[in-house]
């Protein structure tokens, strides 16, 4: 990884929505057991994934799986990703308002 370029560890959902979960180290087992756990009692699902890039910029953001947690699931992981960009692009334009 090139310097300046910023990485976390995220919850990726089925339906696109995220929430970051560590960006110094990677979450621990306890962690991601937790939030696992959450999402399960809520009947949601996703993925524990890295995000590279800076979310709020114009430049590339890149998502890698690396978990499935939560509820049992067979969500699309291309689709969450697509989610996830649009939610972005929505980001984006408001925040440039």
């Amino acid at each position: 990884m090139s310097a300046g370029v910023q990485q976390r560890w995220i919850v990726l959902g089925a339906d696109g929505r995220h929430m970051s979960l560590g960006r110094a180290t990677p979450p621990t087992d306890i962690e991601i057991i937790g939030v696992s756990d959450a999402l399960t009692a809520q009947g949601l699902s996703g993925w524990l994934a890295c995000m590279q890039g800076d979310y709020y910029s114009r430049g590339k953001v890149t998502l890698a799986p690396l978990k499935r947690i939560g509820a049992d699931h067979e969500a699309d992981w291309q689709a969450a990703l697509a989610a996830f960009q649009r939610l972005r692009g929505l980001a984006l334009a408001q925040a440039t308002r």
